[in-house]
């Protein structure tokens, strides 16, 4: 009896207590801690729960998209030809890829996101004949209306002799810009005219095409320029148009609401007939390179200047006009006059012209001679609202893949701007840069999420216990 008495004592003393509120004051804290473990994995299934602090926000997407999928009235499914394990574990890039992917369904009701293993789903492909899918390939469709993107599509790969490496990501670019497809009723049609020497206009028919633009070739010496076509582009021709292909353009223009972009070729021979065709819109095409004297104002010679923004208006629809445009070895411009012409972007007041043919002892500074236009619209004499538009860009090179993909150039965004504007596009389109990944932690993989994940939900409780425990054998035993 006295032994039972002893040991009801002891659980009476202020030790026993204490030690007694700590052991449970530790278990609730470890409970706490597994409840809450749950209940963020399910709110992040669910909800955009996530912080990122990538300098560049590699793991998110940019405020256009966001904008664009929470305002959509249809349906979209976005499909993942493999298994999500598989797909985001194939290393840090596809890791990141498919961080991106995750956002669109968490931003929006109407978008979906699965992950269908062709090899145990290997019907499912069937639904698609002809288009030749692989593993890892994405399908974005609403209803009928699909868009594949392949894994290339997905990133920046900067190829050399030594090999190819990722340099930056394209997912939010390549997914929103299908999503953008899918669930647009027409698009505009632009054509790219050929026949005469034109210069490799793939990146900036690329960017249309991600743009909901449909961009088709045409070639003059054999073809007319469809009639559905609004706006028309010469891409840096190497040799004079003659009156044929002249003639084409000038019955395009003379219907109501065109369009035609010319982007000069500065190493062109000489072009009379194009001359005198931009001439009538008063803007005259004139011989040597622009050049600046001022280095704040070049990228690395000076024959590479950036660009003023001049018209408000077409400067509207971009983001941020502290990032420049440039233009590298222009061909330089003037408008014979200010009726129904405007200058939308212009070379700094010290820029000069380096003439065709002069030497070494070139005085540069001598010979300035800016402001120099370097992107100027004219207009229809009719003046009206459906008027044909005519642009002139002072180089082709502004147009190329070098510097529609740099992010410290505003290039993509403005010229893709000023093709909307110019076709009176109702949807904006999207100019999304690729984001640059290279010498940055991508993410982890999925043993180490996985890793993570059991240290949090099972090892630091357990060791918060165990410490529990030690400290009420301690104050036990004081």
């Amino acid at each position: 009896m006295k032994k039972y008495k002893d040991m009801f004592s002891k659980f009476q003393t202020r030790e026993f207590k204490v030690g007694s509120i700590a052991t449970a004051i530790t278990v609730v804290v470890v409970a706490a801690i597994i409840v809450l473990n749950l209940i963020v994995g399910q709110l992040t299934d669910k909800f955009s729960l996530h912080i990122d602090l990538t300098q560049n926000k590699i793991f998110s997407l940019t405020e256009p998209s966001i904008n664009f999928i929470k305002n959509l009235n249809k349906d979209v499914e976005i499909v993942i030809l493999s298994d999500e394990s598989a797909f985001s574990q194939a290393n840090a890039y596809f890791s990141q890829a498919n961080s991106v992917l995750k956002q669109y369904n968490l931003n929006s009701s109407k978008i979906k996101l699965t992950y269908i293993d062709p090899v145990k789903n290997p019907t499912y492909v069937n639904n698609y004949e002809g288009e030749n899918l692989t593993e890892s390939n994405i399908i974005v469709k609403c209803g009928d209306k699909y868009k594949i993107v392949t894994m290339h599509d997905l990133f920046d790969i900067q190829r050399s002799y030594y090999g190819s490496n990722i340099t930056g990501s394209k997912a939010e670019q390549e997914i929103t810009s299908a999503i953008l497809y899918v669930t647009s009723e027409d698009q505009i049609k632009i054509v790219m005219l050929k026949g005469y020497g034109e210069q490799d206009s793939t990146a900036f028919e690329e960017i249309l095409k991600k743009n909901n633009f449909n961009v088709l070739e045409v070639s003059l010496l054999t073809q007319e320029i469809p009639e559905d076509a609004k706006l028309a582009i010469v891409y840096g021709p190497e040799r004079d148009y003659d009156a044929s292909a002249i003639g084409k353009i000038e019955k395009f223009l003379s219907k109501e609401d065109k369009n035609l972009v010319y982007a000069l070729n500065p190493s062109q021979a000489s072009s009379p007939n194009l001359n005198a065709l931009f001439l009538k819109y008063n803007i005259k095409i004139k011989e040597g390179i622009v050049y600046e004297t001022n280095t704040q104002n070049i990228v690395s010679s000076i024959f590479e200047p950036i660009n003023e923004y001049v018209d408000e208006d077409y400067k509207s629809n971009v983001k941020n006009s502290d990032i420049p445009v440039l233009m590298p070895f222009a061909k330089p411009i003037e408008l014979t006059s200010a009726e129904n012409t405007t200058t939308l972007l212009q070379f700094s007041s010290s820029t000069g012209v380096f003439p065709k043919g002069a030497d070494k002892n070139f005085d540069f500074k001598g010979h300035i001679s800016g402001p120099i236009p370097s992107a100027v619209l004219s207009k229809s004499k009719s003046g009206e609202d459906k008027a044909s538009n005519v642009v002139v860009i002072t180089t082709y090179g502004a147009l190329s893949q070098e510097y529609l993909s740099s992010n410290a150039l505003n290039n993509s965004t403005y010229f893709v701007n000023m093709i909307n504007k110019m076709t009176q596009k109702e949807d904006i389109g999207f100019t999304i840069e690729s984001k640059r990944l290279g010498g940055e932690e991508l993410g982890v993989s999925l043993a180490t999420a996985n890793t993570i994940g059991i240290i949090m939900t099972m090892v630091l409780p357990v060791a918060v216990l165990i410490v529990g425990v030690i400290v009420f054998l301690k104050r036990k035993n004081m």
